[in-house]
């Protein structure tokens, strides 16, 4: 799924038309409200794939703390974005916190890059978060660190 307007609409035609829905990749920016919006919604999705999108701390962590059914979890490439009390500015996290790893370690995979080095990181970084996949190889929005998607 690209980017989401109305996260609610369309993620709760989802719950009440398919039953058997337990698999969904996003691309785009992902926050509280869409992280809610998924646990209230598709609280037994077993795999999400967040790859190359600008991912909140506090939306990772409703998403491991309200989706119990979750068995893999792909952030690679992700912009984690930390957003601490004011006056602090928000902050692009270049490492995962204990608070993340313990709560990811409950699931059979946790993929992650936050690698300086990576391609795929610079251009996330570069896109801000909101991947311009029509200006890299064609396709590449299909590429997933999660073999087991079977949405394309």
């Amino acid at each position: 799924m690209p980017s989401i307007a109305n996260p609610p609409y369309l993620i709760e035609e989802i719950a009440n038309n398919c039953a058997n829905f337990c698999e969904l990749k996003i691309m785009g920016p992902f926050d509280i409200f869409f992280a809610t919006t998924l646990v209230t919604h598709l609280s037994r999705i077993k795999v999400l794939s967040l790859r190359c999108s600008m991912l909140l701390k506090d939306a990772l962590i409703i998403i491991l703390d309200g989706l119990q059914s979750l068995e893999v979890l792909n952030i690679s490439h992700c912009l984690l974005i930390e957003i601490p009390p004011p006056p602090e500015p928000r902050r692009v996290m270049k490492e995962l916190d204990d608070t993340i790893r313990q709560k990811a370690s409950r699931l059979g995979q946790f993929l992650t890059c936050m690698e300086e080095s990576c391609v795929m990181c610079q251009r996330t970084k570069a896109d801000e978060g909101l991947m311009r996949w029509y200006r890299y190889e064609e396709g590449l929005w299909k590429a997933d660190e999660v073999t087991s998607l079977s949405l394309y």
